[in-house]
């Protein structure tokens, strides 16, 4: 991980920005938070905010480039936890401001919106009473109805209301002898803000036969700051006027106020349709400056001052999403090795005759969440050898990710060097090499050549190694078979000294070989067949013959080989009475004429037999009695049930001695550490260790009457 506040740490930052502006997805992202700074900034542009807010800048400005030229690592992580806490700070220090912006949006859309007409018939009535009643009764008010520009600074120096607007509120707040009455009323929409407020007076002169009065000079000069419509009522003639504009329009009659009233709300309402009403309200604004002889340059100076904003809010943005990618999900830096790399457009008739590595290594940048799952398979190497002709070239290496938020920052290596040559063909005739043909038992051998299909290939490859061509060869095992062994080899090509040649293919890469293998004429193969006579001992069975060697081969006439049939005999072996496994060396009995030989050739005259004698398996069911053992003397034991079912399985002797001596069986139940009363005990069964056993119920009761001690004399 990389820090944006280090001068190492910046330029990695950007690249990997640069890089994600690739993705759709980071681009909406930061225009939209570009756009959320610009608005903003533009709310707390005209308000007392937008003073600290150009400090908060500045000192972080100076923080950052001070952390980054002078590297001082535990300033530096107190400004990263400062950037932090500031995304909790900045809604806090700002709260009225965006609280104000908020209010408007909520406003304007959904089911919160007032619409134009519904505004203007809620406040105009109530205004116009209320101005009515001060003016019959001569009692002085001002009144401030806020435009677009935030009047909060001029809300803050008075009494916060946050009351609905009505006219006897606005009557009684005026009343003489109030605390409220003298100062001026914010209102803002359909609620009024604030009372007891100061205005910043005008420098204007009043117009002639008009008394310079503190009212009509602050209402004046709230209208020269702000696009607000400011009502006076005079406490001395008790006439109405409004202060627009920075103009003030005496002597109106509720008609007339009403016009004005109606003309100052319906543009407020008509441009609020969404996130585009603070420009389109801003431009309004600037609109009326101009028709009020406001120049070109000034106008020019205020699409800049815009543009201003708007690269400020961008920088912002930016600096945002770094913190936040470095904080929340931040970019890495991996080294991956065993990259696959492959070779990509080989021109026709070429043929790469340098060794190029099977794999590369990169250095990979990532998200964190992202690097977690890459390894090598994430990545793939390639070498675009397209419009290249015969020559050593230096190609660059190109490692592309599945991920489009996988960056490559660096692969090693980065270039290759290629050597490409022009590829030449030539047929060859395949040889086939059997390297264990003493594998095969004396009575085979291979009767006639070896059938290769196809017969030749065509080696094609760089005319270098073509030149050192010798031969075209298989290999093939026989590995001591009794039959004709066909197999697909592939073709190996190989130099004079024997060396296999890379670079070079054949067409097609491997051939199908039929290696003929056959018995000689006077022998055959028989198994050997052990011939046993008499009985093994009763209860007991021939589980199983081994002759060893189990098959030889016989020498004769044919004619005496053909009558024999497929087996060759042993002489008999007798088992009467065997109860276990016999091992003996017996002669073979082949006919008069025939020797039995083993596989090298040499006389076999008898083989080794193993003749294994296992007892036959069987059941028994017993019933056995239940013996107590362990009483004290004068213990009166009884046992339910007095036997228990014992099922026996296994060898049949053993079965056979049991049934003839039932006590060769015992279930025990030991009750010396015992007490008087009822006890659910398992009992011990005693049987033969060969025998699988199960016990029929697998417990039983006991009970225990003890008799009490007699007391002892002088007791």
């Amino acid at each position: 991980m990389f820090d944006f506040l280090t001068l190492e740490g910046l330029p990695e930052n950007l690249a990997y920005l640069v890089y994600s502006l690739q993705q759709p997805q980071v681009v909406l992202d930061l225009l939209l938070v570009s756009i959320t700074f610009f608005l903003i900034l533009l709310l707390l542009r005209r308000s007392q905010a937008a003073v600290l807010l150009r400090g908060v800048l500045l000192i972080a400005l100076v923080a950052v480039a001070v952390s980054a030229l002078l590297q001082l690592p535990t300033f530096t992580f107190l400004l990263r936890t400062a950037l932090i806490l500031s995304l909790v700070a900045v809604p806090l220090i700002f709260q009225p401001e965006l609280r104000r912006a908020l209010e408007r949006l909520g406003r304007s859309f959904g089911f919160l919106r007032i619409r134009p007409t519904e505004l203007g018939v809620q406040n105009v009535p109530k205004l116009i009473r209320a101005t009515s009643n001060l003016s019959n009764r001569r009692i002085g008010a001002l009144i401030v109805l806020e435009g677009e520009t935030s009047l909060s600074d001029v809300a803050d120096t008075g009494i916060p209301l946050h009351a609905a607007l009505s006219a006897d509120l606005l009557e009684t707040i005026f009343e003489d002898r109030t605390p409220l009455h003298d100062g001026a009323v914010i209102t803002s929409e359909d609620e009024i803000t604030a009372a007891a407020c100061v205005l910043p007076l005008s420098e204007q002169v009043l117009p002639e036969g008009m008394s310079q009065g503190t009212r009509h000079r602050a209402a004046m000069g709230i209208s020269e700051r702000a696009d607000c419509l400011a009502i006076v009522v005079s406490e001395e003639t008790g006439q109405i006027s409004i202060a627009e504009n920075g103009r003030l329009y005496r002597n109106l009659d509720p008609t007339a106020l009403r016009d004005r009233l109606y003309r100052f709300y319906d543009p407020l309402q008509a441009s609020a349709n969404g996130l585009a009403n603070v420009t389109s309200l801003r431009e309004r604004w600037l609109s009326r400056r101009t028709s009020s002889n406001k120049s070109n340059r000034d106008r020019l100076e205020q699409i800049l001052r815009y543009l201003a904003t708007f690269l400020i809010a961008v920088l912002l943005a930016v600096a945002t999403w770094l913190l936040v990618a470095d904080q929340v999900n931040p970019p890495q830096e991996e080294t991956i090795g065993g990259i696959p790399l492959r070779l990509t457009n080989l021109p026709e008739g070429m043929s790469v005759v340098t060794d190029v590595p099977l794999t590369v290594m990169a250095e990979i940048q990532a998200p964190q969440d992202i690097m977690a799952s890459l390894s090598e398979q994430s990545f793939r190497a390639i070498v675009d050898l397209k419009g290249l002709d015969a020559d050593v070239h230096h190609v660059p290496v190109e490692v592309r990710g599945g991920d489009e938020k996988v960056r490559v920052v660096e692969v090693k290596p980065e270039v290759l060097d290629v050597e490409l040559q022009p590829v030449t063909s030539q047929p060859m005739t395949v040889t086939v090499i059997i390297p264990d043909r003493d594998s095969l038992p004396f009575s085979y051998a291979i009767s006639g050549e070896a059938i290769v299909e196809p017969p030749s290939v065509q080696v094609s490859g760089p005319a270098t190694a073509m030149e050192n061509l010798a031969r075209a060869q298989v290999t093939v095992s026989i590995d001591g078979s009794r039959t004709t062994v066909t197999d697909g080899p592939t073709v190996v090509l190989k130099d004079s000294d024997g060396n296999v040649l890379p670079g070079l293919t054949a067409d097609p890469d491997a051939v199908r070989v039929t290696v003929p293998i056959r018995q000689q004429f006077n022998t055959r193969d028989a198994p050997v067949h052990v011939v046993i006579t008499g009985t093994v001992a009763p209860g007991y069975w021939i589980s199983n013959i081994t002759p060893d060697p189990s098959s030889v081969t016989l020498l004769g006439p044919r004619s005496v080989l053909d009558e024999m049939g497929g087996i060759v005999d042993t002489v008999p072996i007798n088992v009467a009475g065997a109860a276990g496994d016999i091992v003996r060396r017996v002669p073979l009995a082949p006919p008069p004429g025939i020797s039995a030989l083993n596989e090298s050739g040499v006389t076999e005259g008898s083989v080794d037999v193993t003749i294994t004698v296992v007892p036959q398996p069987g059941n028994l069911r017993l019933t056995v009695p239940v013996e107590v053992t362990g009483a004290r003397p004068g213990d009166a034991v009884s046992t339910s049930p007095a036997s228990v079912d014992v099922l026996l399985s296994g060898p049949l002797p053993v079965l056979n001695q049991i049934n003839a001596d039932p006590k060769l069986v015992r279930a025990i139940v030991d009750i010396s550490e015992l007490g008087p009363g009822t006890h659910e005990l398992i009992p011990t069964l005693i049987a033969p260790e060969v025998l699988n056993t199960t016990m029929i119920p697998n417990t039983v009761q006991i009970r225990i009457d003890r008799p009490e001690p007699s007391p002892s004399p002088g007791s």
